[in-house]
């Protein structure tokens, strides 16, 4: 996982640093910033088959702005395998208060639903 610890990672200066790099180190998923989002995994390690279905891909809205993939990576994987996630990011580094997350397959995605709507995170 050296490559992660590139200071081209995206994850050099943000908050919460150390907590994502241990997260990243802990899954073995990727997590680089572009375009305004962080995107986590896509496709996860040993992912040998296509990219899961439409309808796949959950949106998580009313984040707190000040909370990261090291707390929302493992409430979602309690529920399935993660394919992939998007949080949406501004300038500051901050989320923007939603994110998208796309599990390995349908049956995942509709009981993340069910599990997270109108759950608190905090």
């Amino acid at each position: 996982m050296e490559s992660n610890h590139k200071s081209g990672d995206g994850l050099s200066g943000t908050q919460k640093e150390a907590a994502l790099r241990a997260l990243v180190q802990r899954t073995g998923y990727s997590l680089v910033q572009e375009n305004g989002q962080r995107k986590y995994g896509g496709p996860p390690p040993g992912w040998d088959a296509a990219p899961p279905e439409r309808g796949c891909e959950i949106f998580i809205g009313k984040l707190p702005r000040d909370l990261f993939e090291d707390e929302l990576i493992p409430l979602c994987e309690k529920i399935g395998k993660i394919y992939e996630m998007r949080m949406m990011m501004d300038f500051n580094g901050n989320n923007r208060g939603y994110a998208f997350v796309t599990f390995s397959n349908k049956l995942e995605a509709k009981n993340a639903i069910k599990q997270l709507n109108n759950y608190e995170i905090r």
